[in-house]
């Protein structure tokens, strides 16, 4: 069987080896052309063509008839191959390919948003590349923000994993539990327009406990704007979170149905008195699957938030309504990526107008 008629399967997008290589140089010595040393290495000719130009060098030796013809050159010049030579300029173009790295054309985008990492501002890499490029800031340093997670794990900025707050204290999700027993109406009972997020006023609620089991803070999160409200309800009787949502009333008046449709809350007890919630039609309660704090994630994400500010086992005891404030106002004025950067307090905002004009 001939080579051309081989059963071998030719390799497809493999460079050249050294021993190929050295395989042309020797074959090339023997004066064999450019077809036949492709055929004898399975090589396309342009492959060969390309590699010989490559590694051919310019060689020097003595002009044999430098006697005879009068003014002939003392030396005459040729090309000739040398497997080395195509090695060490194959490994040199090696060097030179892949992406190169952006971060020093970058730099003062990469310092803008260390700043708002390592700040008081203590946001995510997402949220500072995402709102700098929203605002058109920085034009031309633009990355992704993938990107700028591998330069923190290269360790070419100054952010470290343990500056980033989620990162390193994520856990596996718990198999579901099933002993916990489930007050009132359900959420499987809960309007398909709260599930899609596409409608305003459908809340969701939890509480945040403070050291040793004292102090309680109640959160409300509306699930489409990611809005949040946080009240110190001081203790986790039933009647707090009544109280709250009197509060809410009293404050928007004849909007408060329009604002808070629904709230979803998980299974405690300190949710269990939907009758008082619910008192006159005014919004409609229900209750997550026991152990399904993810059927809650706005609420559980924004609690996240809560607990840099006030971490598990700190004392509410000193806790002020202005504390209170200054953290709500934090995560309401924090980028989010689902919403073009902008904030939940502006979108807030708007919505509210929307409303009192109607």
């Amino acid at each position: 069987m001939s080579q051309e008629q081989n059963t071998t399967e030719t390799r497809k997008c493999v460079h050249l080896t050294f021993a190929e290589r050295k395989t042309i140089e020797r074959i090339l010595r023997e004066s064999a052309n450019k077809e036949q040393i492709a055929r004898a290495l399975l090589r396309d000719k342009s492959v060969i063509k390309r590699e010989i130009k490559r590694g051919s060098v310019v060689q020097r030796k003595r002009n044999p008839y430098e006697s005879k013809e009068p003014g002939s050159p003392e030396f005459i010049e040729y090309t000739a191959y040398f497997a080395d030579a195509g090695q060490r300029i194959y490994e040199n173009n090696r060097l030179r390919c892949g992406a190169k790295s952006k971060i020093v054309q970058c730099a003062d985008m990469v310092e803008y948003v260390e700043s708002k990492i390592l700040g008081n501002e203590k946001w995510s890499p997402d949220a500072a590349l995402g709102y700098a490029k929203a605002n058109g800031m920085f034009l031309g340093q633009e990355v992704t923000t993938k990107t700028f997670y591998n330069w923190i794990d290269s360790g070419l900025v100054k952010v470290k994993n343990i500056d980033l707050l989620l990162k390193v204290r994520r856990k596996p999700k718990t198999p579901r539990q099933k002993r916990k027993i489930a007050l009132g109406r359900s959420i499987d009972e809960r309007p398909t327009e709260a599930n899609s997020r596409e409608v305003f006023g459908h809340w969701e609620g939890d509480g945040i406990v403070g050291k040793n089991g004292r102090g309680f803070l109640i959160s409300l999160v509306e699930r489409k704007l990611g809005i949040g409200l946080l009240f110190n309800a001081g203790s986790k009787e039933k009647d707090r979170i009544v109280s709250c949502i009197n509060a809410l009333e009293k404050r928007y008046g004849d909007h408060f149905g329009y604002i808070f449709k629904s709230i979803t809350f998980d299974n405690g007890m300190e949710f269990s008195d939907s009758a008082g919630m619910e008192k006159a039609g005014r919004t409609m309660v229900y209750y997550a699957h026991p152990y399904s704090s993810f059927e809650r994630g706005t609420n559980e994400n924004w609690n996240g938030i809560v607990r840099r500010f006030l971490p598990k086992g700190k004392s509410f005891d000193d806790l002020t309504e202005r504390d209170i404030n200054r953290v709500m106002h934090y995560i309401n004025t924090l980028p989010r990526k689902r919403f073009d950067y902008k904030t939940p307090l502006d979108l807030w905002h708007r919505e509210l107008e929307r409303i009192m004009e109607s």
